[in-house]
């Protein structure tokens, strides 16, 4: 199918950089784009008339968890461990996902990628739905969905444990358990690479910096160079972590992913803010260390997820700051509501904040790491731009709404006034998947009340697996009190 889109405006590249084509023409052919231009004198089958619109390449989500992340909204906000530096990774989360039973992901993992998809974005490179739903069930329901998404199977041969209440350690499991993960994240890739026409990409999902043992290190390194595929690992993602790889190597996080061999270009490193230098650490770089200038030389790509710290009350140090290092920077989601407009909102802002400077995070910075950042992390020069050739992977906003108006920049309106409901258009791989702000491969009210439903359980149950045995109002207190004025 050939479809022509006449917009407003288009983010165009032109071959060097981004541009803003005014009153221009997309056409697409099958899976790919095949015209960027100001007209088109040819037919297609299909044409969206977008007179108030911007047609973006479609956004890349390069941290979720697809399957879990959903449970957090409603339940996490205004809570955390002060001792544990407001982190909920060792407290709440951890109960909170003990909660979870298996049809409960099914759920979960749906929602996402409506939320995602509604957001404008087209690729998520997604943890978990592999270990929780099996390998044909999350390529299965990707496929259903329209989305495009980097998958694998997780690998790791340690696990936190509390010693004391504020005190978390890794305690290493038999080396073996880690190797046989590898030899299924292997097999996934080989399998399931290029499914669902094209939109799966193969990826190795190494757990943590903390609990992936440095002889698995070498090895998932060993692995992704065989397979060519991309490689993400949770690292520089809270206080604890740094502190206990200090502890264990004399080592940052950072310093030990270069010291193992997995610091390299195909390597995403989720969060990556917890880094020598960054003032909540009181670590300054010493004897030559330097996390910043090792990002760069390697060429590994930082997802920031400042949405999920923010709530914390951490922030990277600066969004700007990694870019003038010369390190790819790109966008994820890491928590709800998993909102790629959003998140690019929080890292525009926070960015700003950490820098005192209104010139920091810039709304051109955070559009080109949504985008083109997120597809080089994936090691994919088709995506993340509109030019010729490029898979036709699309997001088109109404600027003339609520939210939006006045417009003079649309880039500056999207990263800064716009919400999922501005989302007219998605198209995946040349499918339309949302359509006048609705989504297509999925009935989304049927599934919102699975969603609440699902959700309460798992509220209800937690006291079953929190450490002190807390239920939900005690570990996240509602806002108000109830009140019943008749009694």
């Amino acid at each position: 199918m050939s479809i022509g889109i006449k917009a407003k405006w288009i983010i165009a590249f032109d071959g060097q950089e981004n541009r803003l084509l005014r009153d221009g023409v997309v056409v697409i052919e099958g899976q790919r784009i095949v015209h960027v231009g100001k007209n088109y004198s040819g037919t297609v089958d299909r044409w969206i008339d977008a007179p108030t619109h911007v047609v973006t390449a479609g956004l890349i989500c390069t941290h979720t968890h697809a399957s879990s992340a959903p449970k957090d909204k409603s339940f996490i906000d205004d809570t955390g461990a002060p001792s544990l530096y407001m982190s909920s990774l060792g407290e709440n989360l951890s109960a909170l996902g003990k909660s979870i039973k298996p049809e409960d992901y099914h759920v979960f993992a749906n929602y996402t990628m409506v939320e995602l998809l509604r957001s404008g974005c087209t690729t998520m490179l997604e943890i978990g739905m592999i270990g929780t739903l099996g390998a044909e069930t999350a390529v299965k329901y990707i496929d259903e969905i329209g989305m495009r998404a980097v998958e694998g199977g997780g690998i790791s041969d340690g696990r936190w444990v509390r010693h004391q209440e504020a005190n978390f350690m890794t305690v290493w499991d038999d080396p073996e358990k880690g190797l046989k993960q590898l030899d299924k994240a292997e097999a996934f890739v080989k399998q399931y690479d290029g499914d669902a026409n094209g939109r799966i990409i193969g990826a190795l999902y190494p757990s943590t910096v903390d609990q992936v043992s440095e002889g698995l290190q070498k090895a998932v390194r060993e692995k992704a160079d065989e397979l060519q595929c991309p490689v993400s690992i949770h690292a520089g993602q809270w206080v604890v972590e740094f502190q206990n790889m200090i502890r264990m190597y004399k080592k940052t996080p950072i310093e030990f992913l270069h010291h193992t061999g997995l610091l390299k270009d195909d390597l995403v490193i989720g969060h990556g803010w917890a880094l020598a230098g960054h003032p909540l650490l009181a670590y300054p770089p010493v004897q030559g260390t330097d996390d910043f200038a090792l990002l760069a030389k390697s060429g590994a790509t930082v997802s920031h997820d400042p949405l999920v710290f923010i709530k914390r009350g951490n922030k990277m140090h600066s969004h700007s700051r990694y870019l003038a290092h010369g390190i790819n920077v790109s966008i994820g989601c890491d928590t709800s509501p998993q909102d790629m407009l959003n998140e690019m909102r929080m890292a525009s802002y926070t960015s700003k904040l950490a820098d005192w400077s209104c010139f920091s995070g810039t709304a051109k910075e955070i559009f080109n790491s949504a985008t083109m950042g997120g597809a080089k992390a994936i090691g994919r020069d088709d995506l993340g731009k509109i030019a010729k050739g490029c898979l036709a992977d699309l997001t088109i906003i109404n600027m003339e709404t609520i939210n939006n108006v006045p417009c003079r920049d649309p880039v500056k309106n999207i990263v800064n006034a716009s919400s999922r409901t501005d989302v007219e258009y998605v198209i995946v791989n040349g499918e339309i998947v949302v359509e006048d702000g609705k989504i297509l491969t999925i009935d989304e009210n049927k599934l919102v009340s699975k969603v609440q439903k699902t959700t309460k359980a798992i509220w209800d149950r937690i006291p079953e697996n929190h450490y002190l045995k807390q239920h939900s109002d005690e570990i996240s207190p509602q806002s108000f009190k109830p009140w019943n004025p008749d009694e």
